[in-house]
């Protein structure tokens, strides 16, 4: 029999791009801001081990992250000023009513089963840059410059019931909708490292304080003088909202305690 042939100008088919993350509702469309504000919990459902040598990750971070990409936004480059980045969770009321200069989001909450170490490690490919060398190129040093070997530590973990957890005050479908956008979680996610199985974002019963203080104890930093926070909570110098990398905007916080 022979062979079927297309037909002439047909465009060659294409494969389908792969799935985003699973989520646990349909996602609305991502607007500037929450359209409706309720109290959430959301749950990244991990496999495997995850690495958190930073500590605790932000959700306001990570849907601000994800709409950069969503937008395709260029990394940060220390020169060209930064876009502000509008996220789908409520703001801190400021000042006379006016927005905050955060969102009302907790940092990740967790519980480890067990903690495992790990190495990364780069030794420099000497025979390849051998056979690129002049003659009279004699010894390459492995112990400084670019060329340098390392072999550092890593701490991951396991989680029990290998969840993270957060929660906010924002809008259920927009944030399911970034959210899907982040398929991993914390350092090295190269190798395989905080790989999300699935995202769910639920509506919960809020608490006094919901959802930036519990109990007095402040799940995400804080000014010193919020309401609700319990006397003598830890302070330090914390970035109050992302990106939380940029260390010249720093100021004394109330943070959650040191574990």
């Amino acid at each position: 029999m022979a062979p079927r042939r297309k037909k002439p100008g047909a465009a060659p088919t294409q494969k389908p791009p792969p799935a985003p993350c699973p989520v646990a509702l349909v996602p609305s469309p991502v607007g500037e801001g929450p359209r409706t504000v309720e109290p959430l919990r959301v749950t990244a459902r991990i496999r495997g081990a995850i690495a958190l040598p930073n500590g605790p990750l932000a959700l306001d971070a990570l849907l601000a992250a994800a709409v950069a990409r969503r937008e395709g936004l260029p990394p940060p480059d220390g020169i060209s000023p930064m876009r502000d980045i509008e996220i789908p969770v409520a703001r801190a009321e400021g000042v006379g009513g006016a927005p905050g200069r955060f969102h009302l989001a907790s940092l990740s909450e967790c519980e480890v089963e067990e903690r495992e170490r790990r190495w990364v490690n780069r030794r420099f490919p000497i025979p390849e840059a051998q056979a690129f060398a002049v003659e009279s190129f004699k010894r390459i040093n492995i112990a400084a410059g670019a060329q340098k070997s390392y072999r550092l530590p890593l701490e991951t973990a396991h989680l029990a019931g290998d969840a993270l957890r957060w929660w906010c005050l924002g809008d259920r479908g927009q944030i399911a909708a970034l959210l899907a956008l982040v398929p991993y979680l914390g350092k090295r996610r190269a190798t395989g490292l905080g790989a999300v199985v699935a995202w769910e974002v639920e509506r919960c019963e809020p608490w006094p304080g919901f959802p930036v203080v519990r109990d007095g104890r402040p799940l995400r930093p804080l000014p010193p003088d919020w309401p609700g926070l319990a006397p003598g909570a830890e302070v330090a110098w914390r970035t109050m909202t992302f990106p939380y990398w940029e260390w010249t905007r720093r100021e004394l916080c109330a943070v959650p305690p040191s574990r």
